[in-house]
């Protein structure tokens, strides 16, 4: 009898123990700006390597809220190229297109809070495990007349084992400027935040649009992702 009772307690007391620390995960789901989730953003691409196409690139992106408030939904903070591959050159007398495959390595990202919809009473964090991007550029008279990118990620969210990140999304090229001709109201991220950047220094930047955001199980091998590989997971 006094054993049944035992077990009984440490049941409870595992049960217990168990829900407090899965109750605050993130909500398992689906989750698109363009259906209204949550908003769409903008990206800094930070030349540390010395150019719009270079190892040693650091990026950053945040949901575009009204500056100085920007970033309060979601934000991806310094994943580093690693690798920069040609993929394509359809580029004939000056005009047509080259498509670039670029490996990150490395950043964070977070998660707001509040009635976004993935939340479940508190913002988060986590870190990528992946992060790609398929770049392509677009040339008139042989100079770069626009860009393109479709990113892919994961990650896990820290604190919470049993939730894994898994995203795409778009980026559309603005411009190129130097880091002290930022102005803060164009809400931006602004450059140095990851490697120390000066003023004097170069930076790319871009919308970010078509965001898919997709919280569920850590079950996704840990293999290296690409493009086509992520965009099955929001197959219907």
């Amino acid at each position: 009898m006094r054993n049944a009772i035992l077990t009984i307690i440490l049941t409870a007391v595992l049960a217990v123990g168990t829900t407090s620390a899965f109750a605050a995960a993130p909500l398992n789901g689906v989750y698109k700006s363009s259906d209204g989730d949550f908003i769409e953003g903008r990206e800094t691409g930070e030349w540390n390597g010395g150019g719009f196409l270079t190892v040693g690139n650091y990026l950053q992106a945040f949901s575009g809220e009204v500056y100085p408030a920007s970033g309060t939904q979601w934000k991806w903070e310094c994943p580093q190229v690693v690798s920069v591959n040609l993929e394509a050159d359809l580029v004939f007398n000056g005009f047509g297109s080259k498509i670039y495959s670029l490996n990150y390595t490395g950043g964070t990202f977070g998660l707001g809070g509040g009635a976004l919809p993935w939340a479940n009473g508190q913002s988060y964090t986590g870190s990528f495990t992946t992060f790609t991007e398929i770049r392509t550029l677009i040339f008139a008279n042989h100079v770069m007349v626009g860009s393109d990118s479709d990113f892919s990620f994961t990650g896990t969210i820290d604190g919470y084992p049993q939730s894994c990140l898994y995203g795409i999304a778009n980026g559309a090229w603005l411009r190129n400027t130097f880091v002290g001709d930022l102005d803060p109201p164009d809400h931006f991220p602004l450059g140095g935040a990851c490697a120390g950047l000066s003023r004097d220094d170069q930076v790319h930047l871009a919308d970010i649009r078509d965001i898919t955001l997709t919280i569920g199980g850590c079950t996704v091998a840990t293999e290296e992702s690409t493009w086509g590989k992520v965009k099955s997971l929001y197959r219907d």
